[in-house]
């Protein structure tokens, strides 16, 4: 399986201005043949990356006198392709994949894909184009660090939204198989905290992080910038270097959030693998429940919670570790009694509690989700069943 190494990278002046070339004609590259394939889409005549790279090549980089890397303009053409491939596979499957965009070298966010040789990563600096980049390595928790353990397949080069040089390396790594513990857990959501249920009978309740003091700051830059470019967009003028600060400040703001989310995410979803051979989670529909929210409030915090960022790290970590990950049909897991299996709306009195209308029995209203998500193969058939016998008897006519 490919695994990705994130290191940051320490340019000078002059790098950047080598990086941000090579950034524009990534760009420029995606774009040239994104107007190419547009114009073919109604003709049906495909391209192959060979013609659009000497195209490319001989019209825009001579014109402009660039020094341009043609393995990036090849990458750039290549990634289009797949991005295209992914958009009509979504398109079959009613998914949410959008149609490619151009892209513009004004963004703080741009990137460039490198392959192949001409690329090297010690301890104290990364080599691409024949200039040594200083570059910070983490360390694991031995104190060791974390360098590649294999040579890469694909570098990424990528400038985020507060102005930060990153590269990434995709690497094939052997799974590595964990000891079996002989123990299955299930897993509930929630805006507020993850709840779960071992076989062992054992429940756990772990609340998500709280980043209000970020969210107030947030809201507060997120007013002024609003009513800038408002200002901006009515007058027809461009935006000045101070909303432009103001618009990195923000960036910051949010990466910090997302870093200390993902942190959390990271910690969770490894002592859950680590301890559990099978892991059950509800599959969950993230954009019909923000469309089918109540208020705006409740939009804001399914979407701040992010719950398919920790569903990935489970994904693939069970698939490193030799684990068996799994989604359910989320129906009646939160109404369902777990002791006497009777299921009711009116079961869950709050947002935390849980009691039976039928026997009375009390619990965490999450944790009472995750022991119902546990057994979720013992019930299930039985309430579809049930649930199809209604239906059969609902729909005959005399």
């Amino acid at each position: 399986m490919n695994l990705n190494y994130k290191y940051r990278i320490y340019p000078t002046k002059k790098q950047k201005n080598l990086l941000d070339q090579q950034f524009f004609v990534s760009n420029q590259a995606w774009n040239y043949s994104l107007n190419i394939k547009i114009k073919n889409i109604h003709s049906r005549n495909g391209f192959t990356h060979i013609n659009l790279l000497n195209d490319y090549t001989k019209t825009k980089l001579k014109v402009r006198n660039i020094k341009a890397n043609t393995v990036i303009v090849q990458q750039s053409i290549r990634n289009l392709e797949s991005t295209f491939q992914q958009f009509f596979k979504s398109k079959k499957e009613n998914g949410e994949k959008g149609f490619p965009k151009f892209k513009s070298s004004s963004d703080l966010q741009q990137s460039f894909t490198f392959v192949g040789k001409g690329s090297e990563l010690t301890e104290k600096y990364f080599k691409i184009f024949r200039t040594k980049i200083k570059v910070k390595i983490p360390k694991n928790s031995d104190n060791s660090l974390r360098l590649l353990p294999h040579k890469p397949g694909k570098i990424v080069v990528k400038r985020e939204s507060d102005g930060c040089y990153y590269v990434i390396f995709s690497v094939k790594v052997d799974k590595e198989i964990l000891k079996k513990t002989g123990k299955t857990c299930g897993i509930d959501l929630n805006i507020k905290n993850i709840a779960l249920a071992s076989s062992t009978g054992k429940t756990y309740l772990k609340t998500i992080k709280k980043l209000s003091k970020y969210s107030k700051k947030y809201q507060k830059i997120q007013k002024t910038l609003s009513r800038r470019y408002e200002h901006a967009k009515k007058t027809k003028t461009r935006v000045s270097k101070n909303t432009k600060k103001l618009q990195k400040k923000q960036n910051k703001i949010h990466k910090k959030v997302r870093n200390v989310k993902e942190d959390f995410f990271h910690k969770v979803s490894s002592d859950i693998v680590k301890n559990f051979d099978h892991i059950i989670v509800e599959k969950l529909e993230v954009k019909n429940m923000k469309e089918n929210a109540p208020s705006k409030r409740l939009r804001r915090d399914i979407a701040e919670v992010s719950w398919s960022s920790l569903i990935e790290k489970l994904k693939y970590k069970s698939e490193r570790y030799g684990r068996v990950f799994e989604e359910i049909n989320p129906a009646y897991t939160s109404q369902r009694c777990n002791s006497c299996g009777y299921i009711s709306r009116k079961n869950r009195t709050s947002q935390s509690i849980f009691c039976c209308k039928k026997c009375g029995y009390r619990d965490n209203a999450d944790c009472n989700a995750a022991k119902n998500i546990l057994e979720y193969e013992k019930w299930f058939l039985v309430q579809k069943t049930r649930y199809d016998t209604r239906h059969t008897e609902s729909s005959i006519t005399f």
